[in-house]
């Protein structure tokens, strides 16, 4: 399969007619088509995308995902298409015209498709002409499912047309959803799917077999169950709708309320009404927080005319302890003789009586003892002055208060001093802000936005709510589904077969063994060749000679994840890969999975050479596109991802080459301009917007 004419009419830079007839490519496959940027080399591709897929190219790559969101929805994303110079027209469209297609039992020569975007109904509409005729096979299956079935699924279009510099996402592939996504492209390319389709329509005829044998009221039973069926079906087809617009309506929403918003701030007020409440709340809160220090400060005032008669202090607390201190060592005379006396009986005990004394030198010892221990315990003989005779509590309370002013009373002052200061200063911004926005909120035009973007986001939160009533519903009837499917297996299970049909459902049955025995020893050779593909392709590619000794590619139901080994075993790191080995990584699984496909699709790549060394674009010039498809179109910028030597050695493949000439503003057209002449051409035009 081949494009032999592209047709664009009013689409993007491409005012009026225009188009570019591809020559058959015999053995020469390679069709360059340059331009400097703004000329429309994106346009070309994302015109292709859009032909074949409509507002399903959301799914073909997340950059037109993207681009559909920010412009509000796929209406309006098509709505932006038109070429900016038309005011009169209303409506523009993409053509391919295929040619060297097989459609299994349908002769065919050529294939043309059309889209075109009507703004008038806000709609496309999709033409497939086969042969120049409308075909009963496209209007049996459908016109997209045609297109997905018979000419290029979506899950695989992005490996056929692709920015040679972003592919490079293949190479990391970081996050779940990527590995699903290749794993979905990588089913696609094995034709997985189909076996599994066929599966299931196995099953299906197995289930009617069971209902036809059954007994009338079996029968009955079975017909109300799938009504049933059908009905939560619809039901859940119809919720998903509502959801896909609900979405879609969202999305819309969403880019009005930044719009809004941005206008506010060009007005002077960015703040959200939940903004300004909760600047309100702050303000509460500060004016609770400077409650909660003044009264702190006032406790710690109190204390002030201590702090400040500091020396007086000092005196009283020296003479408060003094006073402590003679209380504590005083004893009463009488008691304090009493217990002299004992003493110096027990010491006459210990044999004084018997030393050899006279009697009055034994009385004149007994009394100079007895004065000694009188008087060392009688306390301090100095002249003492009571002065404040604290009691033992003021004694405690006035060392309490001394305490405080000589250890923490000085940093809990400055402290509180600071929080104040602080708490001021935060208050005072506060009451600024909802100054100001309180101001502003009294400008008309500050209103007027203000009330537009409140309704937005009530319609948002609208939508929000309705859609979680649909998925509840949606989680409800799927229960409700799994409940009724399972009464039907169970039934069919009870039902008897007639004779004729019981043959009929054990080779069924003996098929749906076959299928599955069959898909995991598909899956395992198709891996084996693709882990293959992969390796050879890397060291084809690369100047490291093998540099990959190794490639494992790991299947787990829907997710796919790919590993590099060295000759150690050892996984090589994807993010140790520069740029220019992580694009050849990923040009090697896009490679290898164009060639699991047998899909024959042209491909189209922008910027071709981009990133690449010398070494590895000579690589990529001899390697990988004259052998990756039977026509292969690429939209470089000359001199600069193409330049006159790598150009050189790619000639001897290139068919044809074209000039994207930009004569004015959004107007561009094409120039076909013989292979060898293409620099020169290029060099010798001058182009203007």
């Amino acid at each position: 399969m081949v494009i032999s004419k592209v047709e664009f009419c009013n689409y993007g830079v491409y005012k009026g007619l225009n188009h570019i007839d591809f020559a058959p490519t015999v053995d020469k496959n390679v069709f360059v088509i340059s331009g400097e940027n703004g000329f429309g080399k994106t346009t070309f591709l994302t015109g292709l995308v859009w032909c074949l897929y409509g507002k399903l190219m959301a799914d073909v790559d997340e950059k037109y995902k993207r681009e559909i969101y920010e412009a509000g929805g796929y209406k309006k994303y098509a709505a932006k298409r038109l070429n900016r110079t038309i005011s009169n027209k209303t409506s523009y469209y993409v053509s391919l015209t295929l040619s060297d297609v097989y459609i299994p039992s349908v002769p065919c020569e050529n294939i043309k498709i059309t889209r075109r975007f009507d703004l008038v109904k806000n709609n496309d509409r999709l033409e497939i002409l086969i042969d120049g005729q409308e075909n009963e096979l496209t209007k049996s299956v459908g016109l997209e499912i045609f297109i997905h079935d018979f000419i290029l699924p979506k899950e695989i279009a992005k490996f056929f047309f692709f920015d040679a510099e972003k592919i490079v996402s293949l190479a990391e592939m970081k996050s779940i959803e990527d590995k699903k996504n290749l794993g979905k492209a990588y089913s696609e390319v094995l034709g997985i799917k189909k076996y599994v389709d066929l599966k299931n329509n196995l099953q299906d005829l197995r289930l009617r077999l069971k209902r036809n044998s059954a007994s009338l009221r079996e029968q009955q039973k079975f017909v109300d169950l799938k009504e049933r069926l059908d009905k939560l079906q619809s039901r859940m087809e119809f919720n998903l709708e509502q959801v896909e617009m609900l979405l879609e309506e969202k999305e819309t929403k969403k880019r009005q309320s930044e719009q809004f918003q941005e206008k506010l701030i060009r007005e002077g007020n960015s703040l959200s009404v939940e903004e300004l409440i909760d600047l309100k709340k702050l303000r509460e809160r500060l004016t609770e927080e400077r409650k909660t220090i003044r009264n702190q400060l006032k406790d710690l005032l109190e204390l002030a005319p201590f702090a400040i008669a500091g020396a007086k202090l000092k005196e009283t607390h020296q003479q408060a302890n003094r006073e402590a201190l003679s209380k504590s060592g005083r004893i009463n005379p009488d008691i304090l003789t009493d217990k002299a006396r004992r003493i110096v009986d027990r010491f006459k005990k210990l044999g004084f009586d018997d030393a050899d004394l006279s009697i009055n030198d034994r009385e004149e010892l007994i009394q100079g003892l007895q004065k000694a221990i009188v008087d060392e315990f009688a306390g301090d003989k100095e002249d003492f002055k009571v002065l404040l005779d604290f009691s033992e509590a003021e004694y405690r309370e006035f060392n309490a208060i001394w305490d405080n002013l000589t250890l923490s009373y000085n940093t809990a002052f400055k402290n509180l001093i600071t929080e104040d200061r602080n708490n001021r200063l935060a208050f005072n911004k506060v009451i600024r802000k909802i100054s100001n926005a309180e101001s502003k909120e009294n400008d008309l035009l500050v209103k007027e936005i203000r009330r537009e973007k409140n309704m937005v986001d009530k319609r948002i939160l609208e939508i929000d709510e309705k859609m979680a009533t649909i998925h509840q519903d949606i989680g409800s009837k799927q229960r409700e589904l799994t409940v009724i499917s399972r009464q039907v297996s169970e039934l069919a299970k009870k039902i008897e077969l007639e004779e004729s049909d019981r043959k009929k459902d054990e080779l069924a049955k003996r098929q749906m063994e076959n299928l599955e025995r069959f898909l995991v020893r598909l899956k395992n050779d198709k891996k084996s060749t693709l882990e293959q593909r992969i390796k050879d392709g890397l060291n084809r590619l690369m100047h490291k000679t093998d540099f990959v000794n190794q490639v494992e590619v790991e299947i787990q139901d829907e997710i796919i994840d790919i590993n590099l080994y060295d000759k150690s075993k050892e996984i090589i790191s994807k993010e140790s890969l520069s740029k220019g080995e992580q694009q050849l990584y990923a040009t090697s699984i896009l490679k290898a999975l164009v060639d699991e496909s047998n899909i024959k699709f042209p491909i189209f790549i922008d910027s071709p050479l981009q990133k690449f060394d010398k070494k590895h674009s000579n690589n990529i010039i001899k390697d990988f596109y004259p052998n990756v498809s039977e026509q292969v179109v690429l939209f470089p910028l000359l001199e600069k991802e193409l330049n006159k030597e790598e150009y050189a050695s790619l000639l001897p493949n290139i068919n044809a080459t074209f000039l994207i000439k930009n004569i004015g503003y959004s107007h561009s057209e094409f120039l076909k301009i013989k292979p060898s002449k293409l620099f020169d051409t290029y060099h010798e035009h001058v182009y203007t917007y």
